[in-house]
């Protein structure tokens, strides 16, 4: 599979050693994050279905906004995470249609495991990547046989919050008073990229927000994950439903919901 063999290259970089240069905006990039990149487009070119990526030219929207299908993908999802060498970075790849995320894959090669999730098919975790290499892709499309199935639960008291181990964002006070008042009984925990979101699937944790903009290829695989478990994700402050290939990539805040039930009641909150 493409993350698998993006996740080997990225671990041959990181045990070697790498350099770190700059984006525009100010953000790390490695060689790590191109090679992961140039492996997942190779492998996702058998298909013809059009792709973004974060290291890719994205395509103007007058191109991209008929797109029915398309692959989402962050080659490196935590290049902080890589370079700060505390292993908690991710390869993200998602399949969305009609700007719904369906299905999404994200790997945690430094960690080895993973999670997957399939829209009507359900939610995943890879324990083993190592051993997951050793699967066929129709062992893949059966992954009841070969790894385990998530079905978080969200307990009525000593809920977790999972918050970012690299990004700090005073806003998420705003949002935890709106939602679950002054007074709560949430424990906070952290965690890089996007094993947040697999944190969620598992019911290790039972909510991620953030208040700042973050980009699609960021939440898209984790996102797709959280639904196939039963999970929800609705913007922040309007509730609606957050979608994919916007003329502007960038998200607005979020709510991440281990549980839809309890994800509605919180949105019945934002009214008030």
């Amino acid at each position: 599979m493409a993350a698998l063999d993006a996740g080997r290259e990225i671990m041959n970089i990181y045990r070697r050693g790498f350099k770190v240069d700059l984006k525009a905006d100010g953000s790390p990039l490695t060689l790590a994050d191109r090679l992961a990149n140039e492996i997942i487009l190779d492998k996702l070119s058998q298909f013809t279905i059009p792709v973004i990526s974060e290291e890719k030219p994205l395509p103007d929207y007058s191109q991209r906004k008929s797109w029915e299908y398309f692959w989402l993908i962050d080659p490196l999802d935590g290049t902080k995470e890589f370079v700060n060498r505390n292993e908690e970075f991710t390869v993200n790849i998602a399949l969305v249609y009609k700007s719904k995320p369906i299905a999404g894959i994200v790997t945690a090669p430094a960690l080895n495991f993973g999670y997957m999730g399939i829209q009507s098919t359900g939610a995943y975790k890879i324990p083993d990547l190592q051993e997951a290499k050793t699967l066929s892709e129709i062992d893949f499309s059966n992954p009841e046989e070969h790894f385990l199935k998530l079905n978080p639960v969200v307990p009525d008291k000593n809920r977790i919050l999972v918050s970012s181990r690299s990004h700090i964002d005073d806003g998420n006070s705003e949002i935890i008073r709106k939602l679950f008042g002054h007074k709560n009984d949430l424990k906070t925990i952290h965690a890089g990229s996007a094993l947040k979101f697999g944190l969620l699937a598992e019911g290790k944790a039972h909510f991620y927000l953030r208040n700042d903009k973050i980009w699609e290829w960021d939440t898209a695989a984790g996102h797709a994950l959280l639904l196939a478990a039963g999970g929800e994700l609705f913007n922040w402050p309007d509730g609606s439903d957050l979608s994919y290939n916007k003329e502007t990539l960038k998200n607005p805040g979020f709510v991440a919901c281990s549980s839809k039930n309890v994800s509605e009641l919180l949105k019945a909150k934002l009214s008030l």
